[in-house]
């Protein structure tokens, strides 16, 4: 069962978000704090950027930056794709896997960030939706309520 991915997959829908002339250190720290692997970076309500746990190991560490110098706009990722909270979390994980993505920005219909979806979330639905099936089956299966071929 496809299901939206907010409420179904997101159900607290926050997003945390960081300015580009904010410090990677500062990105690091707010990502650790909260226990995430990805920051919305904003200018105003406008998404500018993305910057994730794999920039800041592939673009600030492995290359020997100081995360106190180095700035967030200098390594996010800029102009990131984005889903609607009504998209289908099968649509968003097909996008995921095509574009190698762990982290799409959701955004309301002014485009505003409004949470963070991540290929875990969507582990998560597609595993409860393949066990919501695999039970549908077996109660067809089984005759359970008197239906099916069991019955």
């Amino acid at each position: 069962m496809q299901k939206k991915l907010v409420p179904d997959v997101i159900k607290e829908c926050r997003c945390l978000t960081i300015l580009p002339d904010k410090t990677v250190h500062q990105a690091a720290a707010l990502m650790t704090n909260e226990n995430i692997g990805a920051l919305v970076v904003v200018k105003g309500t406008r998404i500018v950027g993305i910057i994730t746990e794999r920039d800041l190991m592939r673009k600030v560490v492995a290359v020997g930056l100081e995360p106190d110098a180095t700035l967030v706009k200098d390594v996010m990722t800029p102009n990131p794709d984005t889903v609607t909270g009504d998209m289908l979390s099968g649509q968003a994980l097909d996008m995921m896997v095509e574009k190698g993505y762990r982290h799409l920005p959701i955004v309301d219909e002014d485009q505003k960030p409004i949470g963070m979806v991540s290929v875990r979330d969507l582990y998560q639905a597609v595993q409860a939706g393949l066990a919501e099936d695999l039970h549908a089956c077996e109660a067809y299966v089984h005759g359970e309520d008197g239906y099916g071929i069991g019955a």
